[in-house]
Order: structure tokens, then C-alpha cells, then sequence
């Protein structure tokens, strides 16, 4: 499991030291997900199954290259956590016959924040994304399905719809070669009901504007 800054490891788990990952910033090949990728590798070496993120740093223009800093713990009850992380976040659905896509875009650190349109497999837009924005949408059949959006360049997220279950899918942008690319991410459940749940719902019902795609969620 890795977690965000903004979620903590489960109490019972026991910390077996740091990491840092993608420091060296001539690397080509140093995407957010190779990233991640790279640090459940360490972590796994140490004997650990969480990596917790301490520290993110996005990517300059030119280098689109991550860093990150991390924890790494070990937890002999990291399935029963996440069984009561996805238990929690299905309950209102689990007895409907449709599928409910919990859709949302933090504000992104990129300035400015143009919007894009999300599309439903072939061409069906179902939402235009825009900054500090969530929505629901409900698909009442079981199967594949492929969203997508595309400014520069396309990018696709595809799915196994399950009536009866929630999918977070966490939107945001990142620098392209001449412009800024979509992004389309399925988020573990967990992190995807804290970031949902905060969106737009600050203290003393305000809009939540501490919530940044890159500074503080991952």
C-alpha cells in the first residue's frame, strides 16, 4: 500500500526506516508512476508493505522527473485495513444496481487551470472537469468501460464496472511537451473518500482551498 501525506499508517504498524526515490534529475524514465513503482520496490526490500510519503516534489518543465521521500512500514494486518477502508466506502451502495463513479479534481498547482471534458467509452461526455470540482455518476451495468479526455494528448483510464461498487477517479493536468496533458487516476478507496469528502468543505462550511494535487495530497 502506498499512502499520501495526508493519510497515516495504521497505528499498529511498525516503521522500518526511510527512503528517497527519483533524486536524480537528468532521468528520463521518472514518472509519478515509475516512481511509486520504484519506492514499493524499496520498500519491499526492507521488508515493509506500506510506503508512507513524507515529502513530493513535482517536476520541473523540462525534466518531468518526481522526488519523493518515504516511510516504510510493516503492518501483520495490512488486509484487514484495507477490507475496512473499501467496507466503509461501499456501504451505501452495495444493495443498488448501479455502480457509483465518485469523480473529482483538486486544485492543481499548474497555473492557469483550463477545464477538459471527460468522455464515456466512444464519445459520451459525462462531465466537464474543471479545478476544485467533484461529481457522481452512476453506471448501471457490469463491465468494461473507458473514460478518457484529451487536450494535447489523450490519456484513458479503464474499468471493470461492478454494480454495487464505488470508484474514486481522481482528474487533474500535467506538463505536456507544448501544452498540459490530462490526467485520470483510479485511487485506492481510502484515499479517495478523505479527498472526496474534504473537496469544497473546509471549516465552517467554506470552500476548502488547502487541498493541492501535487503540494499536499500525494
Amino acid at each position: 500500500m502506498v499512502l499520501p501525506k495526508k493519510i497515516a499508517a495504521p497505528a499498529s504498524a511498525k516503521k522500518l526506516g526511510t527512503i528517497s526515490v527519483g533524486n536524480n534529475s537528468t532521468a528520463i524514465n521518472c514518472d509519478y508512476e515509475k516512481i511509486i513503482a520504484e519506492a514499493k520496490k524499496k520498500g519491499a526490500e526492507m521488508g515493509g508493505n506500506i510506503v508512507k510519503i513524507t515529502e513530493l516534489v513535482p517536476p520541473a518543465f523540462v525534466s518531468k522527473c518526481y522526488r519523493i521521500k518515504a516511510d516504510v512500514y510493516y503492518s501483520d494486518s495490512l488486509q484487514a485495513y484495507q477490507k475496512a477502508g473499501n467496507t466503509a466506502k461501499q456501504t451505501t451502495v452495495e444493495n443498488n444496481n448501479f455502480a457509483t463513479l465518485y469523480i473529482y479534481r483538486l486544485h492543481d498547482t499548474l497555473i492557469p487551470e483550463p477545464t477538459y471534458k471527460l468522455h464515456l467509452d466512444n464519445d459520451s461526455v459525462i462531465c466537464n472537469v474543471k479545478g476544485k470540482w467533484k461529481q457522481e455518476v452512476r453506471i448501471y451495468k457490469d463491465g468494461p468501460i473507458t473514460l478518457w479526455a484529451k487536450t494535447e494528448k489523450r490519456e484513458e483510464l479503464k474499468l471493470d464496472i461492478k454494480t454495487g461498487s464505488s470508484y474514486y477517479v481522481r482528474c487533474g493536468l500535467r506538463s505536456g511537451q507544448f501544452w498540459m496533458d490530462p490526467v485520470i487516476e483510479l485511487v485506492d478507496p481510502t484515499v479517495g473518500a478523505t479527498e472526496y469528502g474534504r473537496l469544497n468543505k473546509g471549516k465552517n462550511g467554506h470552500t476548502d482551498t488547502d487541498i493541492h494535487y501535487l503540494d499536499q495530497i500525494h
